[in-house]
């Protein structure tokens, strides 16, 4: 392996992230931009159960904290209170925004914040371990997010998941 290598890759990802995908992933070749986040939560919930059977509890935990973001912003643009270009940019602002538009109490989504500063952040970047009880607990609580997200919406009917679909 080379730096003439790893250039000539980075390429050919840029030309693969430039053409319009021939396969798409299950599931996610839908139109409407919330439709596109709910199921890819979908998928990753779904991922990480095949994740967390294998024991990779490091993508179990990371999988989980992305699947709850993409089930808030599935939430927030099907109720119209922010566009796909408008989209929260920052982990905390998902959960502040979830707040503010009432998906949520705003002591749920301070939980939620100070569980991604606190242990997400810990667990991926610093010295957090991750072990089996953690991710089995992430799962369930993302599991849970997803349930009650998608059981108070008007197309919780397109969920991809069999627990709440």
């Amino acid at each position: 392996m080379s730096s003439r290598s790893i250039e000539t890759l980075i390429d050919d990802v840029q030309a693969a992230f430039d053409r319009r995908p021939a396969e798409i992933e299950s599931g996610l070749d839908v139109e409407d931009a919330a439709l596109l986040q709910l199921r890819k939560a979908c998928r990753l919930l779904d991922g990480g159960e095949t994740l967390l059977d294998e024991g990779h509890y490091t993508l179990v935990i990371e999988t989980s904290f992305v699947a709850i973001e993409r089930t808030i912003e599935f939430r927030l643009l099907e109720r119209g209170t922010t566009q796909p270009s408008d989209l929260p940019g920052t982990h905390p602002g998902v959960y502040r925004e979830a707040a503010s538009v009432g998906i949520f109490a705003a002591s749920v989504a301070e939980d939620l914040s100070d569980l991604w500063r606190n242990h997400r952040a810990k667990t991926y970047y610093q010295d957090g371990l991750a072990a089996a009880e953690r991710a089995e607990k992430m799962y369930a609580l993302a599991s849970e997010v997803h349930a009650f997200v998608v059981g108070h919406s008007a197309q919780g009917y397109q969920c991809l998941c069999e627990r709440t679909g």
